[in-house]
């Protein structure tokens, strides 16, 4: 925030003078009105004089105790030192006060000898203590929470942005990593079948491109419509069809509401990719897959269930499942479950998201 410059001082700098001038002078006749009562209402300038002797002293111990005691050693948790010297200071008060008193006030003011007693001292140390040094201390206090918490807000802020920044890298990396993923395999896909010089080849093409475009175009969205990335689950379930014939007994259901919503591109893809390449190619016998999608409001429930090799013949999933994960934890924190199973003759993905 910019202030006005109006000679050397700024304009906060003024209205900083002001106030404390303000302050000070409702101090002076706060205290002369009180003795000037005390002392059945006369001599009121001789009251004003006499309040306004003590006036330097008073704003030289406050202000050493509020701008320099307070911040140098009560804000930088340095208690102990603080209270010792802040007592220092009060102890020494009343030094300052009598010497005004002897010097000035009886001889000049009341032209009379005052003799300054105990009383009279701890009075001092009171006056000073409550009527000077709190209220501004106070003041400074709130000042210093107010800056606290503005830092602590930027602060927090900061690291928010720092974190989302991080996490916008993070997703992107990953959402980089899908499309070389998805091709690698659908290339070996497509060579598997040009090697056996199959007739399904040219279909396998097409289907690809189709898949290609949904990836290269719709995908550069954070959300796709729920209705799109189904389309690309069910073209690319067609896809690995061609690839078997009576041999695989597939199931698929498919269920609710879909119009509306919308989802992470390609975030159910890994799951069904895996139950294929880590399952249904690698079992011999009674192969099987289990496909279900259920939208309930804004509930997805998603299942992929299949059969599974022999512990030998079991790989790895690679980087698609863990990727996915990483995914789902950036995307939907706390707003998504992730279960998956593992038995002798089978192997399940049971996620649950909030859309």
């Amino acid at each position: 925030m910019k202030t006005k410059r109006f000679g050397i001082l700024h304009f906060s700098n003024y209205k900083y003078i002001y106030y404390h001038a303000l302050y000070w002078t409702l101090n002076v006749l706060f205290f002369t009105l009180i003795f000037w009562s005390n002392n059945n209402y006369t001599d009121f300038l001789d009251m004003l004089h006499e309040n306004a002797a003590f006036l330097p002293g008073g704003m030289l111990f406050t202000y050493f105790s509020v701008n320099y005691l307070i911040p140098k050693y009560f804000f930088k948790n340095k208690i102990r030192s603080y209270i010792f010297l802040q007592l220092l200071v009060l102890l020494v008060y009343p030094f300052f006060s009598n010497a005004i008193v002897t010097f000035y006030v009886s001889p000049i003011i009341h032209d009379t000898h005052t003799s300054y007693n105990f009383y009279n001292e701890f009075l001092s140390i009171l006056l000073i203590l409550i009527f000077d040094i709190v209220p501004l201390a106070g003041v400074k206090f709130l000042k210093q929470l107010r800056i606290t918490a503005v830092q602590s807000e930027m602060n927090k802020n900061e690291k928010l942005e720092t974190e989302l920044k991080l996490r916008e890298a993070e997703l992107k990396l990953l959402k980089g990593q899908i499309h070389p993923h998805f091709l690698f395999n659908t290339l070996n896909n497509l060579y598997s079948l040009s090697i056996q010089k199959s007739e399904k080849t040219s279909e396998v093409i097409i289907k690809v491109a189709d898949l290609l475009n949904y990836i290269i175009y719709d995908c550069r969205s954070e959300r796709v419509s729920l209705e799109k990335e189904l389309e690309f689950i069910n073209s690319y379930i067609e896809l690995e069809k061609l690839r078997y014939d009576e041999s695989l007994k597939l199931n698929v259901s498919i269920s609710g509401d879909f119009h509306g919503k919308f989802i992470a591109p390609m975030i159910l893809h890994s799951f069904i990719e895996n139950s294929f390449k880590h399952g249904a190619s690698k079992t011999t016998g009674n192969t099987w897959i289990d496909i279900s999608m259920k939208v309930d409001g804004r509930n997805l429930n998603f299942k992929v269930k299949n059969s599974k090799p022999n512990e030998a013949e079991l790989s790895n999933s690679g980087i698609g499942i863990e990727n996915t994960k990483k995914r789902l934890e950036l995307i939907y924190p706390e707003r998504h479950l992730l279960v998956i199973e593992e038995r002798i003759d089978s192997y399940s993905v049971t996620l649950e998201i909030q859309l």
